[in-house]
């Protein structure tokens, strides 16, 4: 079964105001609209072996003024040309032991020729730590061959949460809210 987006936004949204905060997410009818933080562009291959995998590393894209709109106004955030990105959220998240989430891209994105991937998000998977709230990040490709602009802050994302039966919790090398492996750091 679908989770409301009531019970996502008091159940699996988690801010500290900090390092996260639900401050740019919004309610949907079926979801919760996440917002992007931070931009990465990919530098280096990744490793995917079948015991553990050693995932590429990234370097952030800072936002810029954005002023070449055609009603005159500007804003911050980034233009990015056709390629494979990583984006952050805003907000973190932890999911309940019945709790399965996923994410698609907003329909304006998808209309703009921008999609965003998702990988399962595990139950019991958060971005919770004993140093606060970290986060998370999902891939964005722009197959716009004119590129794409858009704000910091914007929505760009919709979580959805499935409730599942009773199984095991993650405890991954992305937990609490891990955005390099693990593997990277030996």
């Amino acid at each position: 079964m679908l989770r409301s987006a009531d019970y996502i936004y008091d159940n699996i949204v988690i801010a500290d105001e900090k390092n996260t905060t639900k401050q740019f997410c919004k309610k949907a009818q079926v979801g919760v609209d996440f917002s992007v933080s931070r931009v990465y562009k990919i530098t280096t291959s990744g490793v995917i072996r079948k015991n553990h995998s050693e995932v590429s590393r990234y370097d952030e894209i800072k936002p810029s003024r954005i002023d070449k709109l055609s009603t005159g106004e500007c804003f911050i955030g980034w233009f990015l040309p056709e390629g494979t990105y990583l984006i952050e959220p805003n907000e973190g998240v932890q999911l309940g032991p019945n709790d399965t989430g996923y994410f698609i891209q907003r329909s304006s994105f998808n209309r703009s020729g921008v999609s965003l991937i998702s990988s399962v998000f595990d139950p019991g998977y958060t971005t919770a730590s004993k140093d606060g709230i970290g986060t998370f990040t999902l891939r964005m490709n722009v197959d716009n061959e004119n590129g794409v602009y858009f704000e910091k802050n914007t929505r760009v994302a919709q979580m959805l949460v499935f409730e599942n039966e009773d199984t095991e919790l993650y405890d991954g090398q992305f937990q609490n809210g891990r955005t390099t492996s693990k593997l990277l750091e030996k």
